[in-house]
């Protein structure tokens, strides 16, 4: 577990470019430095199959969602190529990609805490109508988290 760990979360914004090209500008060609790409999406029910036939048009809606997830797991696996491409190593970065339990803060704290990460870097949106939800996640990791760097690029 020596070295820096990087839990970076990502959710296919600009501002979350920004979160990556710190990490890059900052720890690219380091050797010592692992990078984690998070992402939570928002859990999708299971349908039985063989329950009501007036589902049919929602199993379509399912499916649609469905192909969402995988197209941001596909996504988030384009991103790590681009931090290798741009002077990471294959082993120093990985993504997680996982179904939202609880609230993205929540989510966030629980991750950095049963992982190895000692930095997490984050964007920060400057609209004012965004900054309440914002200011949530960034309070929820400041107040629970403990011995970990947070770094929120504006």
């Amino acid at each position: 577990m020596a070295g820096k760990w990087i839990l970076v979360p990502y959710n296919f914004t600009d501002y979350d470019e920004r979160a990556l090209h710190y990490v890059i500008r900052t720890f690219a060609d380091q050797k010592a430095v692992h990078v984690t790409l998070f992402h939570a999406y928002t859990p999708l029910p299971e349908l039985d199959s063989y329950s009501h036939p007036g589902l049919g048009r929602l199993k379509t809606i399912m499916a649609s969602m469905w192909t969402e997830v995988r197209e941001k797991e596909q996504e988030l696996k384009r991103v790590r190529e681009d931090l290798i491409h741009n002077g990471f190593q294959e082993n120093q970065v990985d993504c997680m990609l996982r179904s939202r339990a609880k609230n993205i803060g929540s989510e966030l704290v629980e991750v950095a805490r049963k992982g190895p990460y000692n930095t997490v870097v984050i964007s920060q949106k400057p609209r004012k109508a965004t900054r309440a939800f914002t200011r949530r996640i960034h309070d929820a990791l400041i107040t629970e988290l403990r011995n970990t760097e947070i770094v929120i690029i504006t």
